[in-house]
């Protein structure tokens, strides 16, 4: 069903009837169905779900088909054709799997003048933003409308002017203007119907127009550099371990044995384990930045597998539950004596982090 929110509307008739539009406006937080999903389920890797369109309505005609089907990725940075919603065709389960599990209850945390209402060019500038957004998984915690039962943060939804639901630094977040952002990940446009990620924090169409409009609402905020630190802040912390430093494995209580044996320096067990060269990137989000390039064999736990314990898996070991992703389909590489490598493992994806390091490979026991 393609959404269009008739602000104009609401504010002629909120000021008929004198109420402010606000005051029955309560998120509430998430049902306990939601939280098992949000809190007990691990990272669900994105996969494509496909729809017969006519069982969909608001399927715009120029919509790209696969074999005569509607295929949308389920992830947060998957999106539908633009004017549908996300929901629509797709499952909000994989998106919370894939973000932070805490719930922040919209509320109205800044009170715009009602005359903005009246703008009608503003307006139009702000329906396309929240329906841009409702567009992609991103909606499964942002967008009331998706009635997923978990809208957190803010609300594209929300009464009224709906970016009074967001903080200052979510608006300098939401313009695009720390790069980090892109660590986030995402899918080529050309397979995302037409929805790009890598210039604005959220999926867009038009990447311009999006960060003009958050740009153009942190300037009306009269946002200030406290804002923009916060923004910066925020990112740092999210992506702290994937910009920090790899260090030196330590020698017996990290790396890769003498027999291919991966073990880190905690009792935690891991659902990906990827061996990469020396100098790869450390990985980040799906689907394009989690396989950095110089990625040699990866390994991942599926979301219903048992994960690795320390010490329980060897170079090659593809254990029931897992996918070998790196190399696909090929056998997995023999370790080179001498060589240096760089190991990375975590509890899940982009969650807890146990091991990223280098070592130089020996097939000599220490002391042997």
């Amino acid at each position: 069903m393609t959404i269009v929110r008739p602000l104009l509307l609401l504010a002629i008739s909120a000021s008929l009837l004198g109420c402010d539009e606000w005051a029955g406006y309560d998120i509430q937080a998430p049902p306990a169905q939601a939280r098992v999903v949000l809190d007990d389920t691990p990272f669900i890797m994105p996969a494509k779900v496909c729809v017969d369109p006519s069982t969909v309505q608001g399927v715009p005609d120029d919509a790209e088909l696969i074999d005569g089907e509607l295929c949308v990725w389920e992830a947060f940075n998957g999106a539908v054709p633009e004017g549908m919603a996300y929901s629509d065709v797709a499952s909000c389960d994989p998106p919370w799997t894939q973000g932070p599990p805490w719930f922040a209850q919209p509320t109205r945390i800044y009170k715009s003048p009602a005359s903005l209402l009246n703008d009608e060019a503003w307006v139009a500038e702000a329906d396309w933003a929240a329906a841009q957004i409702r567009s992609s998984g991103c909606s499964c915690c942002h967008s009331s409308m998706s009635e997923s039962g978990n809208t957190s943060g803010f609300d594209v939804d929300a009464p009224g002017v709906w970016t009074d639901s967001m903080t200052s630094s979510q608006l300098s977040m939401s313009g695009g203007n720390n790069e980090l952002h892109r660590l986030f990940g995402a899918f080529p446009a050309e397979d995302n119907h037409g929805f790009a990620r890598e210039d604005t924090l959220w999926l867009s169409t038009d990447a311009a127009r999006l960060k003009a409009f958050f740009d153009g609402e942190f300037e009306r905020r009269e946002g200030g550099q406290e804002d923009v630190d916060e923004s910066n802040a925020a990112f740092e912390a999210l992506f702290g371990q994937v910009i920090a430093d790899r260090s030196e494995c330590v020698g017996e209580f990290e790396g890769v044995g003498p027999d291919g044996t991966v073990y880190w320096n905690n009792d935690a067990p891991v659902r990906q384990i990827l061996l990469m060269e020396e100098d790869a990137d450390t990985p980040a989000f799906t689907p394009n930045l989690d396989k950095p390039e110089g990625t040699i064999w990866a390994v991942y736990v599926d979301f219903e597998g048992t994960p690795i314990e320390n010490g329980a898996l060897r170079i090659g070991d593809v254990p029931a539950g897992a996918q070998q992703v790196v190399p696909d389909g090929g056998p997995a590489p023999v370790l080179e004596e001498g060589r240096t490598y760089s190991i990375f493992a975590s509890e899940d994806i982009m969650v807890g982090r146990v091991l990223n390091c280098t070592f130089t490979y020996s097939a000599v026991p220490v002391g042997g």
